[in-house]
């Protein structure tokens, strides 16, 4: 997975790309052109039948070697490690401004969680190919152990749940064929299944991962509550948010991580990946969840909503500093 990849170029066409598919979400959302459920349909179908295929299949088709292996588990790592430092850094950002504690737990909340699925992968597939996926994927279950327990436990911070609630959605669908996939990989079965019948059937289903996850990111915008220039305070808390979420912490991470490079510490693949999907516009993952636990449904979908935009700008401009160091 060279740098050359990253051609702030390609991630510009690809971004729009994207987006033209989102747009066609938001659209059908926005004049109910698709039924109101649309959005939840299709985030369960992509979880649950058409990522995981795609995780099998890529997993059976892309020469992962063992060094792979260890980068992965080094983005794993890292993603922990820096969604906790990024959380202890907003705390004094919240406290500053004065918010509720609903708006306060879903500031909190949607710097720390980035769209590392339905946004990065498309995107890291689109730029690198299979192993972009699973390097994407490694990355997610880092993220996802967070997810489902520190921001399950900030979303309902307020009203006292704790974060026994989230934890039951870490083993999901996605890390189960995870699993499987190394299986196969460590004992060489996979080179025997691909371009098999399960390969082709896995890889077909999978293939629709890319548009659905960008057609539910557009239902959630054409979801978000309209009106964006009143109550201009909180929505100014939001683009500071966003700041924090597509600049500041990638920039300050990439910083490290840059310096962790040059001790040889870590690949500078693992450098690329990890900045880049530190710089994810906001998951639309945090919007259901600030939604199922009373938190401030609204702003969260406008952090969704504002993030993404910003992030037409901002990602190509964090690839661009990422070929600049490197």
């Amino acid at each position: 997975m060279p740098i050359e990849h990253l051609n702030t170029g390609t991630i510009l066409m690809q971004i729009l790309i994207l987006f033209l598919l989102a747009a066609i979400g938001y659209v059908s959302g926005k004049t109910g052109y698709l039924p109101e459920k649309t959005g939840f349909v299709t985030s369960k179908l992509v979880m649950r039948i058409t990522m995981p295929a795609l995780i099998l299949s890529k997993m059976l088709s892309a020469d992962f070697s063992a060094d792979n292996y260890f980068d992965g588990l080094k983005l794993m790592g890292i993603a922990f490690v820096f969604l906790l430092l990024i959380y202890v850094f907003t705390l004094p950002f919240t406290k500053i401004m004065k918010l509720e504690d609903k708006s306060r737990n879903v500031y909190s909340m949607q710097t720390l969680f980035g769209n590392v699925i339905f946004f990065a992968f498309p995107l890291f597939e689109a730029l690198f190919g299979d192993i972009g996926v699973l390097y994407a994927l490694f990355f997610n279950i880092g993220n996802d152990l967070l997810l489902w327990t520190l921001g399950v436990y900030l979303a309902g911070k307020h009203k006292g749940s704790g974060i026994a609630n989230g934890l039951k959605h870490i083993f999901n669908a996605n890390m189960i064929m995870f699993l499987v996939g190394t299986v196969l990989v460590l004992t060489k079965v996979s080179e025997k299944l691909r371009g098999g019948v399960l390969y082709q059937t896995a890889n077909m289903i999978g293939a629709a991962t890319s548009p659905l996850s960008m057609l539910f990111v557009g239902l959630v915008l054409a979801g978000a509550k309209s009106g964006f220039f009143k109550n201009m305070g909180k929505k100014l808390v939001v683009v500071m948010m966003s700041v924090q979420k597509l600049l500041i912490a990638p920039i300050l991470i990439g910083a490290i991580l840059l310096f962790a490079v040059k001790q040889g510490w870590i690949s500078d693949v693992v450098m690329m990946v990890a900045v880049m999907q530190f710089a994810m516009p906001v998951g639309t993952l945090t919007v259901s969840i600030a939604a199922e636990y009373d938190s401030d449904y609204e702003m969260a979908a406008q952090g969704v909503f504002v993030s993404t935009l910003l992030s037409i700008v901002t990602l190509p401009l964090i690839a661009y500093l990422i070929k600049l160091v490197l």
